[in-house]
């Protein structure tokens, strides 16, 4: 119900852009420039009364007005406006073509309007962008579940972060018009996606350091100590990352408990004074922050 009302929405929005955008051009011509100009300005303004019956459609106002009148009244104008004679004048080639372009605009928000219910045009799960959206998630949650089942990204045979970030390429080409349904579901695949690649970076930097640990390199007591939350961090991270239940689960609970107690961990840190140490602060408070987001 809410798709609908915001497809709605969305088509008014679009309808008067348009309008907003022809007033802009200095539309409609003079009569003086070309003998089919009176012509396209009789349509236009029949197209100018239509379009506030096709708005009072979309939004409930005009019970009066039904699909099928409307498109075969839009229809009778684009057949005048084809009969109209423009030839060797590009300026008002171009107008018509605008005309007829608003005209096949409102013809298209009907048609949806009308086989809305029938056709499924109206049900989210239909949408082709949404299509899209869920084919890219059902392969980062594949990956997803081989990049969990692995103690060390380094391990795996593929290279998850090029998928990764291929996935991200594949979401920004996914159209989502105006409808924040649409929106709101590419951003989560998004946000999915990043958690995934911070997973992989905290990952390999813990095994990185693990080497550097065992050359027995000197560390800034401080900075040991914001390695020691990130690893926990790391643990907790896998375990947001598997999590599918809701709010109310006693997991979710523990998950946000954990992930709260490492940030008050960071909090009580003693940097002092080292700038290395209040860097990896930040950006390990930033990390966790991060986390509880994606489990929100």
């Amino acid at each position: 119900a809410r798709y609908r009302a915001l497809t709605r929405i969305c088509a008014v929005q679009d309808i008067i852009e348009y309008c907003m955008g022809r007033q802009a051009l200095a539309l409609p011509l003079s009569s003086n420039t070309h003998p089919g100009v009176s012509k396209i300005n009789s349509v236009l303004c029949e197209v100018s009364k239509a379009r506030w019956d096709v708005i009072g459609l979309l939004m409930g106002l005009n019970d009066l007005e039904n699909c099928a009148h409307l498109s075969r009244v839009l229809t009778g104008l684009l057949m005048q406006l084809d009969a109209v004679d423009v030839t060797g004048n590009m300026e008002v080639r171009n107008y018509r073509k605008r005309v007829v372009h608003e005209i096949n605009c409102f013809l298209e928000h009907l048609e949806m309007e009308s086989e809305g219910e029938s056709a499924g045009r109206y049900d989210l799960a239909q949408n082709l962008s949404i299509r899209q959206i869920e084919d890219i998630r059902e392969k980062i949650t594949e990956l997803k579940k081989q990049l969990l089942k692995s103690e060390n990204a380094s391990d795996l045979y593929f290279k998850p972060k090029a998928q990764l970030q291929g996935f991200l390429t594949q979401l920004d080409q996914v159209d989502i018009g105006k409808n924040p349904c649409i929106r709101e579901a590419r951003r989560r695949s998004v946000v999915e996606v990043q958690s995934v690649i911070a997973y992989v970076d905290l990952k390999e930097a813990l095994g990185k350091r693990e080497s550097l640990d065992q050359q027995g390199q000197e560390e800034h007591p401080s900075q040991k100590a914001v390695w020691q939350v990130l690893h926990h961090l790391s643990v907790h991270q896998r375990e947001v990352l598997s999590f599918d239940g809701i709010r109310g689960d006693k997991n979710y609970k523990r998950l946000e408990e954990m992930l709260t107690k490492q940030l008050l961990t960071l909090d009580a840190v003693e940097t002092h004074g080292d700038a290395g140490a209040k860097v990896a602060r930040k950006q390990a408070v930033k990390f966790a922050q991060n986390i509880l987001s994606y489990l929100d």
